[in-house]
């Protein structure tokens, strides 16, 4: 029950993402939401479920974009790895910190399609017009990271609540 439910709620998040989130654009740069379920399910999933689901989230969005496939697997796989690796030695309640983890994590994803860009790829670009873009993009979502979190801490108790005996690997 829990997966059918993971599944719908990323098929909503995906769909806000290609479609609704497209008129907040500031500056060019957009909310990644699909980095946040990855940073929250690396956080929440018992073992190293994060892991796979945050590849899974990743493999659907370089399916959706049309862009270089695998960067966003790569990406999404990383963070989810970064997160279920720390998540016993970290804290990751309270504004603050969950922002400082989004933003890293929005950094990180940046980081990593910059280097498939211009190493793997050989793209031309200087990198000096990606610095700006990826610290908009790392504010952006670390603000709207919030809602989303608490969205989804709000669902997973309701899911506990209702349906004790299923096993989403969430704790």
């Amino acid at each position: 029950m829990h997966y059918a439910i993971l599944f719908l709620f990323l098929a909503t998040v995906f769909s806000i993402q290609t479609t609704f989130l497209k008129l907040f654009s500031f500056g060019g740069a957009l909310p990644d939401l699909g980095l946040v379920v990855a940073v929250y399910c690396g956080i929440y999933c018992r073992g190293n479920a994060g892991i796979g689901i945050g590849c899974f989230i990743g493999f659907v969005q370089d399916c959706l974009s049309g862009r270089m496939l695998g960067v966003n697997t790569l990406s999404k796989g990383l963070i989810g790895f970064f997160f279920a690796t720390l998540k016993n030695k970290i804290v990751v309640e309270g504004f603050i910190p969950l922002c400082f983890f989004l933003a890293l994590a929005s950094l990180l994803d940046g980081v990593i399609f910059y280097l498939a860009w211009n190493l793997l790829l050989k793209g031309e670009s200087s990198g000096g017009y990606l610095f700006p873009y990826f610290l908009v993009n790392a504010v952006y979502n670390a603000l709207l990271g919030q809602p989303l979190f608490f969205l989804m801490n709000r669902g997973r108790k309701w899911l506990d609540a209702k349906f004790p005996n299923q096993v989403l690997g969430f704790p």
